[in-house]
């Protein structure tokens, strides 16, 4: 099996992982902050990972810390957004406008190289975009629906810029490294945000616990830190595709 082909089945389990992340981290918000359960989250992941690889961070390397900080900023933005989507609209509906990342980053990708997008591209993009207006429609009844639409399209953005960052960090230092640094980078960004605004609070009870614990080792020690690893070897375009992952795992997950 060549290193594609398995970087590509990689991708496929890093991208479902991280589409439980939606529910988990919406009935979490029901007794804690967002920012908070960002902190928590991030930061346990990455205390984690640190007993793991605990060599790797020994033997690190500028380009790997530099790679890793400027996506972990890059993916604070990103969560935050998220988050904020959640606490307005379902979280499929938000998995699934926020996957209008598989559009934006091939067109992102032609504005970088200055070539016009391709037809099919385009066509894409604007069936996207009438999904999104379908999927607004059945959220204008729900309190701050509209808000929580325009987030999570805000969302896609950002998590279409994360793709194509991590695919050109990935290439330039150790990629678990570079995962590690920014799942780091995330958890202290995301602590200093909840201390300012007050509202820092740890996880109450053994169900809060249980839904970090799936957030930390499923979605973020798995999903976050091994997404630079298959993108090494696969192009952005590509993993934006593997990316419909996120919202199908999410829907399942939220009907369950």
């Amino acid at each position: 099996m060549t290193r594609t082909r398995m970087a590509k089945i990689l991708l496929l389990f890093v991208f479902a992982a991280r589409g439980t992340s939606f529910i988990f981290s919406k009935t979490l918000m029901d007794g804690m902050s967002p920012m908070s359960v960002l902190a928590v989250r991030f930061i346990t992941a990455f205390l984690i990972l640190c007993l793991i690889f605990h060599k790797k961070i020994l033997k690190c390397n500028i380009a790997s810390l530099k790679g890793g900080f400027i996506i972990g900023v890059l993916s604070t933005i990103n969560m935050i957004i998220e988050m904020y989507a959640l606490r307005l609209i379902a979280s499929g509906v938000c998995a699934l406008i926020e996957n209008m990342a598989i559009v934006f980053v091939p067109i992102f990708e032609a504005i970088l190289i200055k070539v016009f997008p391709q037809k099919k591209t385009l066509l894409c993009a604007v069936l996207a975009v009438a999904g999104v207006g379908f999927l607004s429609v059945t959220q204008n009844e729900l309190s701050g629906g509209s808000l929580g639409v325009f987030l999570s399209i805000c969302a896609a953005v950002a998590y279409a810029i994360c793709i194509m960052a991590t695919a050109r960090v990935a290439s330039k230092g150790d990629p678990v490294t570079v995962g590690m640094t920014q799942i780091g980078t995330m958890g202290i960004l995301s602590l200093i945000v909840s201390l300012a605004m007050g509202d820092f609070s740890m996880p109450q009870g053994g169900a809060q616990w249980s839904m970090i614990m799936m957030l930390v080792l499923v979605c973020t020690c798995f999903g976050f830190t091994f997404q630079p690893v298959g993108q090494r070897y696969v192009p952005s375009e590509t993993a934006a595709v593997f990316s419909v992952l996120n919202p199908l795992t999410a829907s399942v997950m939220g009907i369950a």
